[in-house]
């Protein structure tokens, strides 16, 4: 399988893709991704290098995988463009995701948030089309993926906090519906990928202390209100 990181931000593809997108555009884009073998950031080569990321030994790719934390808005366009795709929509508990986000440096303090002002709209953050970013984007992103989760069987939506606990056993399952064939060297590095942990944000080696840290980092008053938002909007599978 060939894996691309965040293809729609990348110099040579932003924005190239929007809701009115016909089915030959999105497959000439994928079909260009999938060429695009000398590009470091779509790569992560450096992140690969520093130890952040595996490095998989790789042999021709029958598949393509893209992941992204942008451009939710084109989701239902790729489910229902009759290409061969299949998302995988991941919610992380409200809490954890805004914990995680307000601690970023280069996300959150860099970008001259204030949690007081930000964290609710997430707009000191979003400085172009397809930015997804504080709570009220988790609720609305929620709801979108349960929608997309009810219409298409090619969308699988899954709890982080299960990934967390079951890595192996919900990552099987996974390749399973997507038609994808199951490899040691996936299960070794879904069992190496918690025995240690890398300070680096964006490094794929996370104990499980991560599930549950907001629990001591968060302001309890954004906890209360969170919790109760999210209970009112029927969300609560996942607080789980």
């Amino acid at each position: 399988m060939a894996f691309r990181t965040e293809p729609l931000f990348a110099y040579r593809f932003k924005n190239r893709l929007n809701p009115q997108s016909k089915k030959s555009e999105i497959q000439a884009f994928l079909d260009d991704l999938l060429a695009a073998e000398d590009d470091d950031f779509l790569m992560q080569r450096h992140h690969v290098q520093s130890g952040a990321y595996p490095d998989f030994r790789k042999v021709d790719a029958g598949f393509l995988a893209y992941k992204t934390s942008r451009h939710h808005e084109l989701l239902d366009t790729f489910l229902s463009s009759g290409l061969d795709i299949h998302v995988i929509g991941i919610v992380r508990h409200p809490c954890g995701a805004i914990n995680s986000w307000i601690h970023s440096q280069k996300e959150f303090h860099k970008k001259g948030c204030v949690v007081a002002q930000d964290w609710k709209s997430g707009a000191c953050r979003k400085d172009g089309v397809g930015e997804y970013w504080g709570f009220e984007d988790w609720v609305s992103t929620t709801h979108h993926f349960l929608d997309l989760e009810s219409r298409y069987s090619e969308f699988s939506l899954v709890k982080y906090s299960d990934l967390v606990r079951q890595p192996t056993e919900i990552s099987k399952a996974i390749f399973d519906k997507a038609g994808l064939s199951w490899c040691e060297q996936t299960e070794e590095f879904l069992c190496n990928s918690q025995r240690e942990h890398n300070a680096d944000p964006y490094a794929v080696f996370k104990d499980r202390s991560v599930n549950d840290r907001w629990m001591s980092e968060l302001q309890p008053d954004l906890i209360d209100e969170i919790l109760k938002r999210v209970r009112s909007e029927g969300l609560d599978r996942f607080l789980e």
